[in-house]
């Protein structure tokens, strides 16, 4: 049902603080907090003794103490105390996960620990590049992961959905191309001389019609990037124009619910922070149009296929089916390494 050896974003730095925090990824539910260092832990949330949820214990020092029957547990799962007893069974260790920060965000993975290479965290670089700013999120979805990653490479619907902000007839009536490059998506769009959306017009005020660009890319298991680009139509003045990169990661959940943590980016006028809070306000209200369509999706099709795979295809969902067929060849792969393992 998912791809276990990946890097999935699980939290904002923020989020994690010195007592529990519960969340589930790929059906696996997890207790995060912090050391005294400040380093982040990860550990499969249910004491080994009666299945109790840690994250309803506390944080004491760098150890979580379950609040059923106060056993206690370290940064890396293994039990370190138990009430009235001296010698500890290790049948009493609990799973720790690798987890790793960066680029503001925490990082979990859920699958083979020996796998686990901070090197092959997706790139979200201009989330703390020099020469860019912005800001981000996280939205709670309640839809199988890959509708939202489906929304995102087919931006069609923002000539419906997003009439208010990013959204106008150009983007529907442009054809856009798709093509696979190994185990990557990439989904072009480019509309030339049409009139400026209304964020982008609050954004640069154009004073005439654009040219503009989206440039999308997608990276298993649920890692898109919009790069979104407009000049002045007929010229590249980037003066006049403007840039910003979205960045997004998908996480699934359980089979019908999702966290959607995004980044917008851009490299123009940085310094300005009423336009970032401007931005990031009018690109949130978006997203939570987004939300709706989606939650209603999995809705509809909940009673026959929870993945949405017997959606219909037209030619916009040629992003679409070479991102779900990434997948399901990592999915078929990690199974038959299981297999091959037994």
């Amino acid at each position: 049902m998912f791809v276990k050896n990946a890097w999935y974003v699980i939290a904002m730095p923020h989020e994690v603080i010195d007592s529990p925090r519960s969340r589930t990824v790929c059906g696996d539910k997890i207790v995060l907090y912090r050391t005294l260092d400040g380093s982040v832990v990860a550990l499969f949330d249910e004491c080994p003794h009666r299945r109790y949820p840690l994250s309803r214990g506390t944080v004491k020092g760098d150890q979580i103490e379950c609040g059923y029957h106060g056993f206690c547990f370290g940064q890396f799962g293994e039990c370190t105390h138990v009430p009235g007893v001296n010698k500890i069974s290790s049948k009493l260790n609990g799973r720790c996960y690798p987890v790793v920060e960066k680029y503001d965000w925490v990082w979990i993975w859920p699958g083979d620990v020996a796998l686990a290479d901070p090197a092959k965290i997706p790139d979200m670089n201009w989330i703390t590049a020099t020469g860019w700013t912005g800001d981000g999120g996280l939205i709670e979805l309640d839809c199988h992961y890959q509708l939202q990653s489906d929304n995102l490479l087919d931006l069609t619907h923002e000539a419906f959905v997003h009439k208010r902000t990013i959204g106008n007839p150009a983007v529907a009536e442009t054809p856009m191309t798709a093509r696979r490059d190994g185990d990557r998506v990439h989904v072009d769009r480019i509309m030339r001389d049409i009139p400026a959306p209304p964020l982008f017009q609050q954004v640069r005020n154009f004073a005439g019609n654009i040219d503009r660009y989206q440039m999308v890319s997608f990276e298993a298991p649920a890692n898109i990037w919009i790069d979104a680009f407009a000049y002045p139509a007929g010229t590249e003045d980037a003066e006049r124009g403007m840039r910003w990169m979205v960045m997004n990661s998908i996480t699934p959940c359980t089979e019908d619910t999702s966290l959607y943590f995004y980044f917008l980016s851009r490299n123009f006028d940085i310094a300005d922070q009423e336009l970032t809070d401007m931005i990031e306000a009018q690109l949130h209200m978006t997203l939570l149009e987004d939300k709706v369509v989606l939650e209603e999706q999995q809705r509809v099709i909940a009673g026959d296929d929870p993945t949405g795979a017997r959606l219909t295809v037209s030619a916009c969902d040629a992003g679409n089916v070479y991102a779900r067929r990434i997948v399901q060849e990592r999915i078929a792969g990690e199974a038959g390494a299981r297999i091959a393992a037994e």
